[in-house]
């Protein structure tokens, strides 16, 4: 199955999203009513519909995918209609300067698309990128060499500063995952991530951010994890992990560290992991968003080995095992019911 829209038709199926977002966003119009807009967008619209047939088969397939996906078409009206209206403002521009059928949504669209959908969704990315040191895009793996000799890599979507001073190393990891080889100098090297700080006692290890908590794994030497809050570290040594939220620690666990570690070679493993974590890896190097509105199928197990750099065989994969329904909008964003 092809998840992502060819690039050539990337922008219509785009705009044609944005409009039935737009129309959703509306209080009460599940039926997508036109007629509920402004009459200036009304028009906006037709103009478009009428430059090009492909815009109106674009639109037309993006309004029969949004009544598929209920709770989720909910959730991208939500985000995307007020990014909408902005566009469309800017497009239109002071009415002095407007001349009747010239300036229409695609030709703003064109320029801003990219900018605004990307913006839509996870909006702290993009702060958090330009204000970190160092960041990777979405299935992007990164290597660094800090200018003391210690090397970190980056999982994919992830970010992260860097301070190194006469008193001490200090990072602060921003987003995603970064996988630490520490050189030796006789200064402190601390990881800042979530609600904690990890300090090195000599090793190689990782931090990871996630939704639920943050997560210390080590392969080799020691590290001493604290939240914030907590009266004393909690030391791990090789193949060990554990996980902190709210100032708690939760319990030791033991590792592979050929399967913990494997992101590193471009191999993601899951063994009987429920479908949401796992989907929450497979987002990690997904470049569109994945929604999954069933919790029930959520907490359905998976097990597998794959290549993180074919994130679409992982949800085929995915599909394949457990049976669910799976749709695709314009856009390549995925809903999952």
């Amino acid at each position: 199955m092809n998840l992502v829209s060819p690039p050539a038709h990337r922008a219509r199926e785009d705009i044609a999203l944005l409009w039935v977002t737009r129309l959703a966003a509306e209080p009460d119009n599940l039926l997508l009513d036109e007629k509920r807009l402004p009459a200036l967008e009304q028009a906006d619209l037709r103009r478009w519909l009428e430059q090009d047939p492909a815009h109106a088969d674009a639109y037309a397939s993006a309004r029969r995918l949004w009544q598929l996906t209920g709770p989720g078409a909910t959730r991208l009206a939500q985000e995307d209609g007020a990014a909408l209206q902005a566009l469309l403002s800017r497009a239109r521009g002071p009415a002095r300067q407007v001349r009747r059928g010239v300036v229409t949504l695609a030709m703003a669209a064109t320029v801003a698309l990219a900018a605004v959908l990307a913006l839509l969704w996870q909006p702290e990315r993009w702060v958090d990128d330009l204000q970190a040191d160092y960041h990777s895009a979405p299935g992007q793996l990164r290597d660094i060499t800090l200018a003391d000799g210690s090397e970190v890599q980056l999982d994919g979507n992830s970010a992260l500063d860097v301070s190194l001073t006469a008193s001490g190393r200090t990072v602060h990891l921003r987003r995603g995952a970064a996988y630490f080889h520490v050189s030796h100098n006789g200064q402190p090297f601390v990881v800042h991530a979530g609600d904690g700080e990890v300090r090195v006692l000599g090793t190689h290890f990782e931090v990871r951010r996630e939704a639920a908590a943050t997560q210390v794994s080590v392969e080799e030497g020691k590290v001493a994890v604290q939240p914030t809050g907590a009266p004393a570290p909690v030391v791990l040594t090789a193949a060990q992990r554990v996980d902190y939220r709210q100032g708690q620690v939760g319990p030791l666990q033991s590792i592979n560290p050929q399967q913990a570690f494997g992101w590193r070679q471009g191999q993601v493993s899951f063994r009987r992991q429920p479908l949401a974590d796992a989907l929450a890896v497979v987002q990690r190097y997904y470049p569109a968003r994945i929604l999954l509105l069933n919790d029930e199928l959520g907490a359905r197990t998976v097990s597998g080995d794959f290549a993180s750099n074919d994130p679409a065989a992982m949800l085929a994969a995915f599909q394949g095992l457990l049976g669910y329904s799976q749709h695709v909008l314009p856009g390549g964003t995925v809903v999952i019911r």
